[in-house]
């Protein structure tokens, strides 16, 4: 749908939780992240 409203997608966020103590967490987040960047790539977005 971004391609179809000549969107810029430029990147992606995400939030752990505030209260967020455990590292893995923040390691598994990052690796969605990173598989996030990958389908972008896929899909012809430059991020």
């Amino acid at each position: 749908r971004a391609k179809e409203l000549d969107l810029a997608i430029v990147g992606v966020s995400f939030h752990v939780g505030s209260g967020c103590t455990d590292p893995e967490t923040f390691v598994q987040a990052i690796s969605d992240a990173r598989c996030v960047f990958d389908m972008g790539a896929e899909l012809g977005f430059n991020m």
